[in-house]
């Protein structure tokens, strides 16, 4: 019998992709930065945000003819919606309540998380390449955020609470990721992750479809959210993450860290400082040391 065990020309492909999902999510930034200069409340997109990716998923369902299956099968992937729509809940309250700075180090706390709910349930320590570059991406999530590069300040203690539930929710969103439904089509994966979404933001905030909606000030951010935070990052993550493991898709994702500083240096004039720039360079270290022993596999092979 053949073996099942992906190759590691697949692991890396797949690794890549992550890393451009990851990228994804770092231009969110701008969008949102973008929209605060013109007084649009980041809150008011999570709802818009998931309905327009739950719209256009749904149609790509229909227009493919992608078979539903039975409801048993395919409800419980709207869980992964839920932990998506939790961390953006949680996120934009830490960035609302905390300097971005702090709101996104918090976020990065999913790293080591996800590596500690992976041994938690599979009962085994995770290797060594994990633990060197988990090491090197935190203290590079340090420097990159600019902690460092002032004094520090009093933190509102509802701000970190925030902060830490989106990075726990985000943690489990990726490890859930690579073990719901992986039989299933990504798409039918992405569009109940998107119902899910929908369902957790509406709740937190129903009055988005009060104000936002009908304000057509709040659509090009919507829309362009929906593709950078869900329909782009989330198809490929559904479709990569099976073939990893929960701590290589979160150092892989990763990415967002120095692609949201040079996004935002690039779109909105945010240059960094040599310590940020420093700390990015840490990042892309340690997640080129989670992909070490691939690179050597695949050279001898």
């Amino acid at each position: 019998m053949p073996s099942t065990k992906p190759s590691s020309a697949s692991t890396l492909a797949n690794s890549v992709l992550v890393f451009v999902a990851g990228s994804s999510y770092g231009f969110i930034v701008p969008v949102i930065k973008g929209a605060a200069e013109v007084g649009i409340y980041p809150a008011s997109f999570l709802p818009i945000q998931y309905l327009v990716s739950f719209v256009a998923l749904l149609a790509v369902m229909l227009v493919r003819r992608v078979p539903w299956g039975a409801p048993r099968t395919f409800l419980p992937l709207a869980l992964l919606g839920l932990f998506t729509g939790g961390t953006s809940i949680c996120y934009y309250n830490a960035v609302t309540l905390l300097p971005s700075s702090a709101a996104l180090t918090l976020l990065f706390q999913y790293i080591w998380v996800s590596v500690l709910i992976e041994c938690v349930h599979k009962r085994k320590l995770p290797t060594a390449s994990s633990v060197v570059a988990i090491v090197v991406v935190l203290v590079g999530t340090v420097f990159a955020t600019g902690m460092l590069d002032g004094a520090a300040q009093p933190l509102d203690p509802v701000g970190v609470a925030f902060g830490l539930g989106s990075a726990v929710c985000y943690a489990l969103f990726l490890y859930l990721s690579g073990t719901l439904g992986t039989d299933k089509p990504a798409v039918l994966r992405t569009t109940m992750l998107a119902a899910g979404g929908l369902a957790v933001t509406s709740l937190a905030n129903p009055a988005a479809y009060v104000i936002s909606l009908p304000d057509p000030a709040t659509w090009p951010y919507g829309v362009g959210l929906a593709v950078l935070g869900i329909l782009l990052p989330t198809t490929i993550i559904n479709f990569a993450s099976p073939h990893l493991s929960a701590g290589m898709v979160s150092i892989m994702a990763s990415s967002e860290l120095p692609v949201g500083i040079l996004a935002a240096w690039a779109i909105v004039g945010d240059v960094p400082t040599p310590l940020v720039i420093f700390g990015a360079i840490l990042v892309l270290a340690g997640i080129l040391c989670k992909q070490v022993p691939t690179i050597l596999q695949r050279a001898k092979t």
